[in-house]
């Protein structure tokens, strides 16, 4: 085709040479010049693996960024010398009048390419299909864009009730899909999750989610790809086997506590009922600073007003409960869980400092409870290496929007000794509302 068309002066002006070894154009590059192969042979890469060869005459390429105005999404290399007609996009309309015949012969050679891409993308759909899990990818804003067959019967929606919708509607626990959605697109290695969605005619079911990120070759994140498959049988099972199990725990000792308590009971009624009002203390001053603090920080971190933030860290350590209670230090974290402000007057500011991330660290909320519990290690300069830290993890917000989390640091050594607990009665401890 392009041949009989070298030789004409008119079109020498858009004829380009390019060397063994030269670079035409590199993905990601602003620019949108078309192209036609008149003579070499050329690559066709993607970040640095080669996807594919363009070695015949009259092969159209560079059509993506042309048509779309968009940058390259590939890289054309030569492997050996020849030449190209480069077509300025700006001048498209010049170049089709002057070569009439040309742009016949290159519309029929996109109209080929778009069918066979079509072909492909029906096989991967019918591929996709077979699959026994559940398939649904999403776009970078988390909106649905595909949707496999084994989809439509786990979660009994049709493609024109999920398409283009934001992922975490067809779960009841949007929340925490949208959490994990977004770990997934940070890069974040998650494992799989069971939530929980309302199926049109089976009613309540459990599916085991697993998302990964989709990125292309310049690590550029562009969705996600979701595998969801039903686990209510097994999850049901489990609840049952396990109810069984605490059941025939908590009959086991019971009987012991009561052949126990026949002997012991003067002096374990009289230890126990020391540890319950001590631990009922804590738990109501826990509930009311939560409160207090939360309430007194929302404004100002809402506002970004970082000095003010920090004088009511500061003020809140000079009342007498921060002296009674085994408080070490508060932190204030961003959405993105990175420290924002912070204060102790006890502990070496650098291991505290704004900026530190962390996201790293695992907060596994309950359903009994509106709190996390964080343990951790950190880095402790004036003994050197490092220590256990335990931390109450509150969710700030202000009006319904969510503005980060404040961290309460403990001594868990004086927490034990004082109030006689631990990580885990933090963990299922309720501090929702206080208590008379």
């Amino acid at each position: 085709m392009i041949e009989q068309f070298t030789d004409d002066p008119q079109l020498s002006r858009y004829m380009v040479e390019f060397h063994q070894g030269e670079i035409l154009f590199q993905e990601g590059e602003n620019s949108q010049n078309l192209y036609i192969l008149a003579e070499g042979t050329l690559d066709v890469l993607k970040g640095q693996q080669v996807i594919s060869t363009i070695a015949e005459p009259g092969a159209v390429f560079g059509e993506m960024s042309f048509l779309l105005g968009s940058r390259r999404t590939a890289t054309i290399r030569a492997t050996e010398d020849g030449r190209a007609v480069s077509i300025p996009r700006e001048e498209i309309n010049n170049f089709l009048e002057q070569f009439p015949d040309l742009a016949r012969q290159m519309t029929r050679l996109l109209a080929h390419r778009l069918d066979d891409t079509s072909q492909v993308l029906f096989g991967l759909k019918e591929f996709s299909d077979m699959l026994p899990d559940a398939v649904v990818l999403t776009d970078a804003g988390g909106k649905v864009t595909a949707f496999n067959r084994a989809a439509t019967g786990l979660y009994g929606r049709q493609w024109r009730q999920v398409g283009q919708r934001p992922l975490e509607g067809l779960f009841e626990e949007e929340q925490q899909v949208r959490e994990f959605a977004c770990a997934a697109a940070a890069g974040q290695t998650a494992q799989e999750k069971v939530v929980t969605i309302n199926h049109p005619l089976k009613g309540r079911r459990f599916v085991a989610l697993s998302i990964s990120g989709l990125y292309d070759a310049q690590q550029q994140f562009k969705g996600l790809l979701v595998v969801g498959r039903d686990v209510t049988n097994a999850h049901r099972l489990r609840r049952r086997f396990n109810r069984v199990r605490v059941w025939l725990i908590a009959a086991s000792a019971a009987l012991l506590l009561c052949a126990a308590a026949l002997v012991f009971y003067p002096q374990l009624s009289h230890q126990m009922g020391g540890a319950s009002e001590e631990q009922a203390k804590l738990r109501n001053q826990l509930v009311n600073d939560r409160v207090l603090l939360t309430n007194l920080l929302a404004e100002p971190v809402a506002e970004g007003r970082i000095e003010r933030s920090h004088e009511v860290l500061v003020r809140f350590f000079k009342m007498p409960q921060a002296k009674r209670l085994p408080y070490t230090g508060l932190v204030i974290l961003g959405p993105d869980k990175r420290v924002v402000e912070t204060f102790s007057p006890y502990e070496d500011s650098a291991s505290m400092g704004v900026g530190i991330n962390y996201s790293h660290i695992p907060f596994a909320q309950t359903k009994k409870s509106d709190h996390v519990v964080l343990n951790y290690f950190q880095q402790d300069r004036s003994r050197g290496g490092s220590r256990q830290v335990t931390a109450l993890a509150y969710r700030l917000s202000q009006d319904g929007k969510p503005l980060g989390w404040l961290l309460v640091k403990l001594d868990p050594e004086r927490l034990q000794k004082q109030f006689g607990v631990d990580r885990d009665n933090l963990a299922v401890m309720d501090l929702a509302t206080p208590q008379p």
